[in-house]
């Protein structure tokens, strides 16, 4: 004689209710993710950034002048860090004195030691930890303890701490970097951060 159980099933109901239960908390997890890993990533560039300032700053007391790694400009050529602050081309290789590629480090000193986390997928362009490749340097360039020039659009001479005012994000557009002058600092870095508008603008200094 064969007995034969109830066996209960869940209502459609019960399963729409278990999804929209699941769509709810997808929908506030998953911003709360991305905010983290957002706020990580700028953390690690501020990082970044200070150890680069400190890198430059050893330059400075080592050869009484900060090296000339934005080729007048207020972007990093990854080139010129690379030569200046490492002795080292982008690959690794080393430079020898008195090749120009060192940039003013005359000796060949390491100053700063390049990992991957300090350059683009492709391993060709110094980059923060979002990726920008687009990374401006400001510096006191007339000694006098801080950076106290105001934005222009013109390149910097020598001796001036006047830079231009964006850095270019991966959309081709521009973000205007708001400082307040003066700046109590030597070495200062931004980047675009994020990359969204003004407010993702990671600075070294604040």
């Amino acid at each position: 004689m064969q007995t034969y159980r109830n066996i209960r099933a869940f209502t459609l109901i019960e399963l729409l209710t278990v999804i929209a239960i699941i769509g709810i908390l997808a929908a506030i997890i998953i911003p709360t993710t991305g905010a983290v890993r957002t706020a990580a990533k700028k953390s690690q560039t501020k990082s970044q950034f200070s150890q680069w300032a400190q890198a430059m700053t050893l330059f400075k007391q080592e050869y009484g002048y900060f090296p000339n790694i934005d080729n007048n400009t207020n972007k990093i050529v990854s080139a010129r860090f690379a030569g200046a602050l490492t002795a080292r081309a982008l690959n690794g290789d080393r430079i020898d004195p008195p090749d120009a590629a060192l940039h003013g480090n005359k000796k060949a000193m390491s100053f700063y030691s390049l990992s991957d986390n300090d350059l683009n997928d492709a391993k060709n362009s110094i980059a923060d930890a979002f990726g920008n490749v687009d990374i401006a340097v400001l510096y006191d360039r007339d000694g006098n303890g801080q950076i106290d020039g105001s934005f222009s659009s013109a390149t910097a001479p020598e001796g001036s701490d006047t830079v231009p005012s964006v850095v270019a994000i991966s959309s081709g557009n521009s973000i205007p970097a708001s400082i307040n002058y003066p700046i109590r600092a030597t070495v200062v870095f931004y980047s675009a951060g994020k990359g969204t508008g003004s407010n993702d603008i990671v600075y070294s200094f604040k």
